[in-house]
């Protein structure tokens, strides 16, 4: 934690006036949640803190239009060196899927990821958003803008993913941390998860039956 205060002080932390924030618009789901988790690396890292790693979850079944899918994040944690963590906090999320538009390189394809973050104090500054992007140059990497899965790392023509972690302190004054995507992997759902799911439709399934029967006695 000094250390990271230390970058702070020094100057290392990008302003994040230099970084676009990301607007988020609309949407309603069934739920049909997608775990992944991931390691990468810090931008101007001198204190060596790389890997960071974390995880994202959302639901791949969340409505919306134009490519936005507001509401689709359900979690995500970063954590960076065990210095420092943020996560999910409720609030503006949204998984967003473009086609076409202006990437540095050039038009291409992008699925991202944006969070309302929260996290422990930090000299002064506090985390407030979380976002990543998964970019193609050229296109290629979508078919439509449906809501889907991340696309694989492998995809991107050479170019890694990116995240971002936004702070402000107490007068809005903002920072950023920001890096790389090395690894991006699909987190199966936990058996237990999985049998607890298959015993509430088998509940669900004797309780129909239970009604039915209950009626014919009646009839």
């Amino acid at each position: 934690m000094q250390l990271i205060k230390e970058w702070f002080k020094r100057g290392f932390i990008l302003p994040a006036t230099a970084v676009c924030a990301l607007s988020v618009p609309i949407s309603t789901a069934q739920a049909a949640f997608v775990n992944y988790s991931f390691i990468g690396s810090i931008d101007n890292d001198p204190q060596a803190l790389s890997p960071i790693s974390g995880s994202f979850q959302f639901d791949n079944a969340t409505g919306g239009s134009g490519g936005v899918y507001n509401g689709a994040v359900t979690g995500f944690t970063l954590n960076l060196s065990g210095l420092y963590t943020s996560s999910f906090k409720l609030g503006a999320n949204a998984v967003t899927i473009s086609k076409n538009i202006t990437l540095g390189g050039g038009n291409g394809d992008r699925w991202e990821l944006s969070s309302a973050a929260t996290g422990s104090n930090l000299n002064g500054f506090t985390a407030y958003d979380f976002d990543l992007r998964l970019d193609r140059v050229g296109g290629g990497l979508f078919a439509n803008t449906d809501l889907q899965n991340p696309p694989s790392l492998n995809g991107l023509n050479g170019v890694t993913g990116r995240w971002r972690l936004f702070f402000e302190d107490a007068n809005g004054n903002p920072a950023v941390f920001l890096g790389s995507i090395t690894s991006l992997t699909a987190v199966p759902l936990p058996a237990a998860v999985l049998l607890f799911g298959a015993g509430l439709i088998s509940l669900v399934g004797l309780g129909a039956g239970g009604l039915r029967n209950l009626r014919g006695v009646r009839a």
